[in-house]
């Protein structure tokens, strides 16, 4: 059975946006949520663990904020791209 992420207008650049939103605005009512690399139950949608910082591959153009998967940022960037 397949399941669909809901998605929602990101107001920073207006592409659609899953789950907690981009890490440049993200939701606030989708916490607290587990995180997938610690397991822990985290209240911040920007959370970043120890166990994530070796799995960034992306920074934000527009504010700089780093991620793991291009689809969490409003304009995803390669980090070995600069």
């Amino acid at each position: 059975m397949t399941q669909y992420v809901k998605t929602y207008p990101c107001p920073t650049c207006k592409a659609a946006a899953s789950g907690r939103g981009h890490l440049c605005h993200p939701r606030k009512d989708m916490v607290p949520f587990t995180c997938e690399f610690c397991g822990k139950s985290v209240d911040d949608a920007r959370h970043v663990c120890s166990s994530m910082l070796d799995k960034i591959e992306y920074v934000c153009k527009s504010c700089g904020r780093l991620a793991v998967y291009d689809s969490q940022l409003c304009e995803p960037a390669p980090i070995d791209e600069e």
